[in-house]
């Protein structure tokens, strides 16, 4: 008797091993955080030779308003694209100072006299605006690489982030 109960607790055990807790699983592949891909994204094609020089635009709404995440999303991608080191980014906050001397915004419309205007001001031929979106419980963020004197867009992607309340 002492032996069977013997038998079924090491059986007991050694199963518990086997289909518990305590196996090994597969390793979980890291997540990426949107933003980050977003850099990634953007800055995955060419401009390995010769970084150019652009600046991350104030993020708006989908009616061309200044969104209420539109300068931390914005802040927060300009730092993922320098930690890329595929382009010169420039600092916005200091940035913002030179072209309210000449009337302009950071947080201006995207057309594309206002873009020639920035470029000009600021000695650059790229810029990355972004449109934020609402929707349950975050928004999801399109972003657009474009060259500023032809208006063309040379990269977008969009990404969902989640906004804790």
């Amino acid at each position: 008797m002492f032996f069977k109960q013997t038998v079924v607790l090491l059986c007991f055990f050694l199963f518990s091993c086997y289909f518990g807790e305590e196996r090994e699983s597969k390793p979980k592949a890291p997540v990426t955080p949107p933003l980050e891909q977003l850099a990634i994204s953007l800055s995955e094609k060419g401009y390995l030779i010769q970084k150019e020089r652009l600046i991350v635009l104030t993020f708006l709404d989908n009616l061309g308003k200044k969104s209420t995440y539109g300068e931390i999303l914005a802040e927060k991608l300009t730092t993922e694209l320098v930690k890329k080191d595929r382009f010169l980014i420039l600092d916005r906050l200091a940035h913002q100072k030179i072209l309210e001397k000449e009337g302009l915004s950071l947080d201006s419309s995207v057309d594309t006299s206002t873009l020639r205007k920035v470029g000009g001001v600021l000695g650059i031929q790229k810029v990355i605006t972004g449109i934020v979106t609402p929707y349950q419980n975050g928004v999801f963020i399109n972003t657009r690489l474009i060259e500023i004197q032809t208006g063309l867009i040379l990269k977008a992607d969009e990404v969902y982030v989640r906004i804790d309340d």
